[in-house]
């Protein structure tokens, strides 16, 4: 896959290109994105946060917070609008041109997302034994370690290097992230 960065001199077919949003707006510029029949994708991630109060609760947020994908063809959409539509920023660019994102990266992404574009990071296969994970949360927060063992369907043993020694510490799926 080469990287695509600025217009082709060729550019008959349709692109897709990263909008950059507003902080928190990416629902408001999708919507006006969509109104405006625009064609967009807009990923968006199943995880497991801490609420205060509410303990560990399961929320879908954006899989890149304040970016998503627009698909315009050169000569035909209209690139003017999209700076002033509600809840967008501007175009991502390199060198004062858009940036091209690859289709094949589309593709895998959507691929792995249902039919909400979702994609659900909550699926407990890939936090396997022997598997990288780093802590997200808690006191071990940004060391590496690996699946020791699977204690629960909510908790397992990771080995950590602490002071260098490999130590075993049971931590719940929820403090981990894939490595």
């Amino acid at each position: 896959m080469r990287p695509v960065p600025y217009f082709e001199e060729c550019n008959t077919m349709a692109q897709w290109y990263v909008m950059y949003t507003k902080p928190r707006q990416e629902c408001v510029a999708l919507e006006n994105l969509q109104r405006q029949s625009y064609e967009v994708f807009f990923p968006q991630a199943r995880v497991q946060k801490r609420k205060a109060g509410l303990g560990t609760v399961q929320v879908v947020e954006p899989l890149f917070p304040r970016y998503m994908f627009v698909h315009l063809e050169v000569g035909v959409s209209d690139f003017s609008k999209l700076r002033s539509t509600k809840g967008c920023m501007d175009l991502v660019k390199f060198g004062g041109k858009p940036a091209i994102v690859p289709p094949e990266l589309i593709e895998l992404i959507q691929a792995q997302v249902d039919d909400d574009f979702v994609l659900d990071l909550l699926t407990l296969d890939s936090l396997e034994v022997g598997g990288a994970v780093r802590v997200a949360e808690g006191p071990f927060e940004g060391m590496m370690g690996k699946i020791a063992a699977q204690k629960s369907d909510q908790r397992v043993i990771v080995l950590l290097n602490v002071l260098g020694a490999e130590r075993s510490v049971e931590l719940a799926r929820s403090q981990l992230d894939r490595a």
